[in-house]
């Protein structure tokens, strides 16, 4: 392949994988890293280009709309739960901590995390969605880049699959370590280009410039970060702790750990997929959402309320020390 450049490693050698766009259905050329195993748009657009599709057309292209409906608001909301779940298993989040949404979409994590106890605000680039949050939930979700933000301004930084659209991820997860104060803990979560469950209809996107695995994501985040928990059943959830000093290199995949992210990559299909028995469930389970999408009514902060109000609050709310 010519004119590869690992954004990982730097390295040169790469295995060509031409699959098809979820949502354009055109074709998308994809490069599998040969020493560190990252997965790859194999032609990454510009910075600028980028900024500026997610800024104006993004949700417009992924959601079809321009702020978000209640059916958007429905899912986000139980996912928000799952994911200050997962933050409580860590058992070493107290309430009070500043936590900041980067991404932050519609505000709904934001809101959830604030009544769950933290002192949540978020980030957003895209104009809609920020104000959506503001004026649905009275959270502060601000227009503005990562780049954008002051340093040493936070405990807990969020990523909710955002990381895969940034086109440089080292650069970003240096910036983060700046942003998080001493001891400060990063949790991201990103599609998990292993998981074997995945409908090979719903994989590759042109948004995604970057397809992780539990082994490249820690490789991304080593120099600046230390995994505390990981959960990759489904989608990748990973919990990290800022370095008090960063390592001089990275931490990459072992030879084996990438030649298994390469069989990996070669199973993935529909033989797979239908042999995990996701297939199978999965219409019953989206005729049962659509049936609940219909019944929703009240406003999008009413929802979220009665969602939090549903789910034992011992389960999400921090651990108080």
């Amino acid at each position: 392949m010519t004119a590869f450049r690992c954004r990982l490693c730097n390295a040169h050698r790469a295995h060509s994988i031409l699959v098809r766009d979820a949502k354009a259905g055109g074709p998308l050329p994809i490069a599998f890293c040969e020493r560190c195993a990252l997965v790859q748009q194999a032609a990454l657009p510009d910075p600028e280009s980028l900024r500026d599709y997610y800024a104006h057309s993004y949700r417009q292209d992924y959601k079809g709309v321009h702020t978000p409906k209640l059916k958007h608001v429905h899912r986000a909301g139980l996912t928000a739960l799952s994911r200050l779940a997962f933050l409580r298993e860590s058992g070493m989040l107290s309430p009070g901590k500043r936590l900041l949404d980067i991404g932050a979409g519609g505000g709904e994590f934001v809101y959830l995390a604030r009544r769950a106890g933290f002192a949540a605000e978020g980030i957003e680039p895209h104009v809609g969605y920020s104000e959506f949050a503001g004026a649905e939930y009275g959270v502060q979700i601000r227009t503005m880049a990562l780049d954008e933000l002051d340093c040493a301004s936070t405990e807990v930084v969020t990523l909710f699959h955002v990381f895969e659209h940034l086109a440089d991820p080292l650069a970003a997860m240096r910036r983060i370590h700046e942003v998080l104060v001493a001891d400060g803990l990063l949790f991201i979560e990103v599609p998990n280009i292993l998981q074997p469950d995945a409908s090979p209809h719903n994989i590759w996107f042109k948004a995604h410039l970057f397809y992780y695995s539990r082994h490249t994501l820690a490789a991304a985040a080593s120099r600046w970060f230390a995994p505390i928990l990981t959960n990759d059943r489904g989608n990748l959830r990973v919990l990290f702790r800022k370095r008090a000093v960063p390592l001089d290199l990275p931490l990459f995949p072992t030879r084996d750990e990438v030649e298994h992210n390469w069989r990996r990559m070669v199973d993935k299909g529909w033989r797979e997929y239908l042999l995990s028995g996701s297939a199978l469930t999965k219409p019953w389970r989206r005729v049962c959402q659509m049936m609940t999408e219909h019944r929703l009514a009240g406003s999008p902060r009413s929802l979220l309320d009665a969602l939090f109000s549903a789910q034992s609050v011992q389960a999400i709310r921090p651990v108080s020390r």
